[in-house]
Formats: structure tokens, sequence, C-alpha cells
């Protein structure tokens, strides 16, 4: 029998639409908003980090959400706005390299079945959220254009 390989099963399940990428300053913060572009990069960087430690193997600490998200509103540079895009990267290929060490012998492999499925829910949510605030504001591509956007 074949091994089930994991990386191939998840494979998309991560996908941003680069939808952090060349995001200026300025635009991490958009008007009206209930929640601002730079709240959520943080949020998805503290709570990719949980569930990380938990993919892991680390202890079974519950999280409140409500921590999870910043007051700061906007960057204070755009250094700082990129560092956080280049965590928020990292993690995702810090997460995509446990998925692709699971074996189907694992004691724990649907703990981590469900840690991968939830972190995937709650990362298209929220690149769902940035790609309508984008678009809004005209610093994103409108569903047309994607393919020439993905392209590059």
């Amino acid at each position: 029998m074949m091994p089930i390989q994991f990386n191939n099963i998840f494979l998309n399940s991560f996908e941003t639409y680069k939808v952090f990428d060349n995001l200026l300053v300025e635009e991490a913060d958009p008007k009206g908003a209930p929640k601002t572009i730079w709240q959520i990069l943080n949020h998805l960087i503290a709570w990719q980090k949980y569930q990380l430690e938990m993919l892991k193997g680390g202890d079974q600490l519950n999280i409140n959400e409500q921590d999870t998200w910043i007051a700061e509103e906007h960057p204070a540079s755009q250094g700082e706005l990129e560092n956080a895009v280049a965590v928020f990267y990292s993690l995702i290929d810090e997460v995509k390299a446990e998925i692709k060490a699971f074996e189907t012998e694992h004691s724990n492999l649907n703990q981590k079945l469900t840690i991968v499925q939830q972190l995937s829910i709650h990362l298209s949510f929220h690149v769902g959220e940035v790609v309508l605030m984008r678009r809004m504001a005209g610093t994103y591509p409108m569903p047309h254009q994607m393919s020439a956007f993905l392209a590059d």
C-alpha cells in the first residue's frame, strides 16, 4: 500500500492569493472596517503560532481568541509591516513542513488533521476579509484579473 502524501492532500489549503504581497502601510488600515488589515495579519500570526505549537505536539493550551487581536490599528512603518508579512509566510511554511511529516501511523493523526482543517478554514475566512477590503480600496485585482495577477 502506498503511503498517503498529506502535503498533496493539503496542497492548496494555505493559499493566500498574494493578499499581503505589496501591501503598503496606508492600505493596512482601511477606514470604516471593523478590524484593520494590520490587526487581521497579527491575529493570523498569533493563531498560526498557537496552532503550529499544537501540531508539533505542544501542550493542549486553550487560547483566548480575544487575546490574539491587537489594539494597534496600523504598523509604525513599512518595515514593520513587511516583517510581519514575512513572519506570516514563514509560519505557513512551517505548517506545510509539519504536514509533509505526517504519517498514517501517528497515534494523534486525527487531532493533527483537525488542526490543519481549522487552520485552513480560519486562514481562508480572514484572507477573504482582506481581499474584500483591498478590492474596495482598489488595491487588489478583481476576479477577472486574478489569473494574470497570480501568474506574476
